[in-house]
Formats: C-alpha cells, sequence, structure tokens
C-alpha cells in the first residue's frame, strides 16, 4: 500500500520539473517573432559630410508584449546620434511596430558602411540587424546645350543650361541662377524642382553681354537636408554671328534724271535669321532727296528678297558714293552693311554725264581752243615774214 501513494508523488514532482521548461520555450518563441520589418535611409546616398537619418522600424507579430530595455546604433565610421532616446523604451504589444530614428553624419570616404542597429531586450536576449548606408560624393552634372556662336556687344541671346541627377537617389530643390557679371539676364533664376536618378532637365536664359567676362550659372539643390552647389561658366568671345540676318544688295543701276541720280537694285537676306524693318538709304558724299531719300522695305525672311528705288545727289566730280542698308533684330538691334557704287560708269540716257550750271559748257572749250591757234597762227606768221 505505501509503495502504491509513491507512484503519485514522483508524478507530480516531475510535472513541476517540465511546466518551467515549457514556459521558457514559449518565451523563446515569442522573442524569436519580433523583427526589423523596415528601414528607411534619408538621403539615400549620402555625400561627404550630410547628415541624414536612419529609421528602423520593429514589429511584433507575436501575441504577447516584449519588453525592450534600450536601443542603439552603432558605427565605427560614422558618427551617430539620437542613442540618448532610447535608453528607456518600454514594450512592443502584439501586432504592434515601434520605429527608432537615429541621425548620421558621412564624414567617411565613398562607400557602403553597415551601422549596427541593436536592440535589447529585458530578458537578457537582444536583436541585431545592419543597415547599408552608401556614401557617394558626385554632384549633379552641368552642361551647356545651347549657346550662339559668337556674342555680339549688347545684343540679347539665348542660352541653354542642362542639369542632370547622375545619383542613385533623388535631390530636391534645384534651381538654376545666372552670376552677372559684365552680363545682364532676363531671368533671375529658373526653379526644376526634384530631380529623379538618371533624369535631367534644361533651362534657357535670355543674356545680354557687355564684356568678354565669362558667364557663370550656379545650381544649387538639396541631397536630403543637405545643401548642395554646383557652378558652369560660358565663355564670352564678341565676333560675327554666323547664324543672324545679313542683306545682300545685288542688280544694282544708277541713272540719272535731271539734277539727282536714281539708284534701284535688289536686297536679299542671306542669313539664318530674320532681318526687320529693312531700309535702303544713301551716305556721304551723297545727299537722299525727294522723293525716295529712304527705302522702306520692312521684314525680310531668310533667302527672301526685295526691290528698292533710292535718289540722291552729289557734288561735281564724284566718283563714288555709299549704298547703306540697315536692318535690326528680334531684340529691337540695328545693323548696317555699306557698299561702294561707282558713278563713273553710270550710263545715262542721253549718253552725257549731266554737270553743274557752274561748269564751263564742251563748245566755250572748242571756242577757246580755235582763238588760241589762230592767234598763234598770226603770231608765227608774223615772225616767218620778218
Amino acid at each position: 500500500m505505501k509503495y502504491r501513494y509513491k507512484i503519485p508523488v514522483f508524478c507530480i514532482l516531475l510535472l513541476l520539473c517540465i511546466v518551467p521548461a515549457t514556459a521558457a520555450d514559449s518565451s523563446t518563441m515569442v522573442e524569436g517573432l519580433l523583427g526589423v520589418t523596415d528601414v528607411v535611409i534619408d538621403p539615400g546616398e549620402f555625400m561627404y559630410g550630410d547628415s541624414g537619418t536612419v529609421k528602423v522600424t520593429v514589429t511584433n507579430t507575436g501575441t504577447t508584449p516584449v519588453a525592450i530595455a534600450r536601443a542603439k546604433l552603432y558605427s565605427s565610421e560614422l558618427d551617430v546620434e539620437g542613442d540618448e532616446n532610447y535608453g528607456s523604451v518600454g514594450s512592443i504589444g502584439p501586432g504592434n511596430s515601434l520605429q527608432f530614428t537615429f541621425t548620421i553624419t558621412a564624414d567617411a570616404a565613398d562607400g557602403i558602411y553597415y551601422p549596427l542597429f541593436y536592440l535589447d531586450l529585458r530578458d537578457a536576449s537582444s536583436l541585431r540587424y545592419r543597415v547599408p548606408v552608401k556614401v557617394e560624393n558626385s554632384g549633379l552634372s552641368l552642361s551647356v546645350t545651347d549657346r550662339p556662336d559668337a556674342f555680339t556687344s549688347g545684343k540679347k541671346e539665348d542660352v541653354t543650361i542642362m542639369v542632370g541627377n547622375p545619383r542613385e537617389n533623388t535631390v530636391n530643390g534645384v534651381v538654376i541662377t545666372p552670376l552677372t557679371n559684365g552680363y545682364e539676364t532676363t531671368e533671375t533664376s529658373h526653379f526644376i524642382g526634384t530631380l529623379a536618378p538618371d533624369q535631367a532637365a534644361e533651362a534657357t536664359f535670355s543674356v545680354t553681354p557687355y564684356s568678354e567676362t565669362p558667364m557663370e550659372f550656379t545650381v544649387h539643390y538639396r541631397n536630403g537636408m543637405n545643401d548642395h552647389e554646383i557652378t558652369t561658366a560660358v565663355p564670352v568671345t564678341f565676333g560675327i554671328d554666323r547664324k543672324q540676318a545679313e542683306t545682300v544688295l545685288n542688280n544694282i543701276k544708277v541713272t540719272s534724271e535731271g539734277d539727282h541720280y536714281i539708284i534701284t537694285g535688289d536686297v536679299t537676306n542671306a542669313g539664318l535669321e530674320d532681318a526687320k524693318s529693312v531700309v535702303v538709304t544713301t551716305g556721304s558724299p551723297a545727299t537722299p532727296v525727294d522723293p525716295y531719300r529712304s527705302y522702306v522695305i520692312g521684314a525680310l525672311e531668310p533667302d527672301d528678297f526685295a526691290s528698292f528705288e533710292a535718289t540722291f545727289s552729289v557734288e561735281p566730280g564724284t566718283e563714288e558714293i555709299t549704298l547703306v542698308t540697315s536692318y535690326k533684330d528680334k531684340d529691337g538691334n540695328r545693323y548696317s552693311d555699306q557698299l561702294g557704287i561707282p558713278l563713273i560708269s553710270v550710263a545715262f540716257p542721253d549718253n552725257s554725264r549731266p554737270v553743274a550750271s557752274d561748269e564751263l559748257p564742251l563748245v566755250w572749250i572748242v571756242v577757246v581752243i580755235i582763238c588760241t591757234a589762230v592767234v598763234a597762227g598770226v603770231i608765227y606768221y608774223s615772225w616767218k615774214k620778218k
């Protein structure tokens, strides 16, 4: 009878030993359901000296709360701040998440670094997770995609600047600003905004140079919370723009009419831009007279032509006059071309060149010559007779 009572006592003792072991296994399973479910790094790529944030989200997918003692982010290459905020965390309930935010400064060379996220649990266990942080110091690219072949002092021209983002992360707040040094611009800046990876944008500025000083354009942008800038220079050399309008005179004819001349011909725009407000007139030593002191043609498109007629007078003995053609570009800048026209080869309707009233008529010249010959003959005859 005593032996039968020993068996239940033994079983009870065995059960008491098994229960703590089962409870420990259950706790281990709960902790195994606590893990890192999301990591957000801003900016996605750091430049040298940039500061940013690392946000780690921990989720409890179990059925019981998990107590957390503290959270830290360790790195021997990057400066880490924010650990002081998580010296006493508390618990994460079932199905809940908790986000931990740390501030880091990338004062290391280009490369990928792996700070260690460490979560210290109150039951003496822990959670560890490596966070990849990339440092890449290359900035945005800046180039000039369109500019005139040559600049002219005081003439407005268009300059197009393209900015591209070769980085793996998006940059924002992109603004292109011209640095006015020896020139002026119509636009004070051009806002582009956000540039995604491998994306580019263009901005066109209307610039008017006054000296051969390089034009500088600066791009300001933000990589995360950090301000950066890059500058490019556009050389300025004054010369003749190969695209501008060019007036060419041909089929020139000069005839006389009374006390003045009439000059006619054609003017052609041999350039690649429109010539506006085209006017043809005569210059010194000619004096424009009515009825066509100046002949207004108007606008001439490239490869277009128009006829003109101008009237002028000259002083006696003038052998060449100047024909002046003037025009404006789209911005109102005026240009002029001059062409010398000889008068000695002018074909007149009466086959004689007009003379002024104070010139000695040809008939009187002939009379003087005859009289001189007669007098000379008489003197010679008288001398021979002696």
